[in-house]
């Protein structure tokens, strides 16, 4: 027998590697076929090394090497994770978070069958999301409104409706790209508007909107600078000077992007317009994300007038557009928190309302609670952001947590993204830190666990 073939018999068998330990614990997660897909390429791997390189089989960098591709293939798994950068509305961390009170709410409405399209008094067929409409239609001040899968699909509708073969009149100075490389001509180009761009990057004026107005003109779009800001010598008309230059037959909408719902927060007056600011100002039609300042899920809202909002309702693409239970149900508890003036019970707004002593003392107490090394640990100044698209620019004073480390602040970085659930800050004046403000409550214990777990070094 040859040396190759020696080597070949020292190979683990599939079913024995299943048995170990990281095999078996993500077969659960991960599912059987994934996790015998990975002992398989980890064999193969090890069979070419010997066939090569004449490398004897090691059974355990085998194992080691299955634990990498386990974790890494669970990396894709949607589950928890800790937010510890100071962005309350991260994007790739699902935007507003619901908290575990909110989400306690939802669940009692849909965590078994519910009446969606059901009128049970009626014992008919009924329409889905009338409550949530007109709890919109209260916040927002309008006759009605709907829900579609987010903003993207909210412009689209009423595009492919109020402008299909149409011209849209913009300025050059809001046609923005949003998150995911989406840009506001490509959602006009899919409707089947076209575009018509007024004025330059920084200055429009009203005259240019007036004399862009024609037969063929469907619609004036407003699109809020949710995501950046523009300064210096900056001109655009709004909405309310817009509606002094309406036409017969052209509408003016305007896409708010954040869906602001809050005038005042701990005393302190929020910069963002408001859906009703823009109706009462003259918008025919307002739509907003669902997951932004509103603080609830994936969705997108158009408010307005209830004969406008009919013919949305008519269209065929509402069907392809419409939402589900869990995003009515989620609506519905944010917006009731929202109208009865608790905006603090909103998770996102309870995380905004607190001030920088409270959450410094937060972190404090949590150090304090568990025993953590402040040799290791330190509770420093920090600035969070709502992130998101939203209120660019603006910073809200906070505190973190310091790790002080021999490793480099990447490597501490990658340490925590590596633990279950991972935890994800920021590197901030040469070390990795953990912002408290977008720590919830109920991530401390976990939290605390991957501190101590890094400061013993296991």
């Amino acid at each position: 027998m040859s040396n190759i073939q020696e080597l070949l018999r020292k190979l683990p068998k599939i079913d024995a590697l299943l048995e170990g330990e990281d095999a078996a614990r993500h077969i659960k997660i991960l599912g059987r076929a994934a996790v015998v897909d990975i002992c398989r390429k980890a064999v193969e791997d090890a069979k070419s090394l010997a066939v090569d390189k004449g490398e004897a089989p090691d059974i355990s960098r085998i194992e080691k090497n299955i634990a990498i591709a386990c974790r890494s293939r669970r990396s894709d798994i949607l589950g928890r994770v800790i937010n510890g950068t100071g962005v309350m509305l991260h994007t790739n961390m699902g935007r507003a978070p619901l908290g575990k009170k909110l989400f306690e709410e939802i669940s009692q409405a849909i965590s078994g069958y519910c009446n969606l399209e059901i009128n049970v008094l009626e014992r008919k067929r009924g329409i889905r999301g009338p409550a949530v409409s007109s709890l919109l239609a209260q916040a927002c001040g309008s006759e009605d409104a709907i829900v579609v899968n987010n903003n993207a699909a909210a412009m689209f509708l009423i595009l492919r409706e109020f402008a299909a073969g149409k011209n849209v009149v913009i300025s050059r100075g809001e046609l923005v790209q949003i998150g995911g490389g989406f840009r506001i001509p490509d959602i006009l180009e899919s409707s089947g508007a076209t575009l018509r761009e007024v004025g330059t990057t920084n200055i429009t004026s009203i005259d240019d909107f007036t004399r862009a107005l024609d037969a063929d003109t469907g619609l004036i779009l407003k699109v809020h600078h949710s995501n950046f800001k523009m300064e210096g010598f900056v001109q655009v008309p709004g909405v309310k000077e817009l509606a002094q230059i309406r036409r017969d037959g052209v509408l003016i909408v305007s896409d708010l992007g954040t869906g602001n719902l809050v005038r005042t927060i701990s005393e302190k007056p929020v910069s963002e317009p408001t859906p009703m600011d823009m109706l009462k100002a003259g918008a025919d039609l307002v739509c907003f994300s669902c997951d932004k300042l509103l603080g609830g899920i994936q969705g997108g809202v158009i408010a307005g007038s209830a004969e406008l909002i009919v013919r949305l309702k008519k269209n065929p693409a509402m069907r392809v557009l419409r939402v589900g239970k869990i995003t009515y149900a989620a609506l519905q508890v944010v917006l009731r928190h929202h109208l009865a003036g608790e905006h603090e019970a909103v998770a996102l707004w309870g995380m905004a309302a607190a001030d920088r002593a409270g959450v410094a003392k937060r972190a404090q107490d949590f150090m304090q609670n568990h025993s953590l090394d402040p040799s290791r640990f330190a509770v420093v100044d920090s600035m969070a952001t709502f992130g998101g698209g939203s209120t660019p620019g603006e910073e809200i004073p906070s505190a973190a947590i310091r790790i002080t480390s021999d490793k480099t602040p990447d490597k501490v970085a990658r340490w925590f993204q590596n633990e279950e659930p991972p935890v994800v800050g920021t590197v901030k004046e040469g070390a990795f830190q953990v912002d408290f403000r977008t720590v919830l409550p109920e991530d401390e214990e976990p939290l605390a666990v991957a501190l101590k777990r890094f400061s013993t070094g296991s």
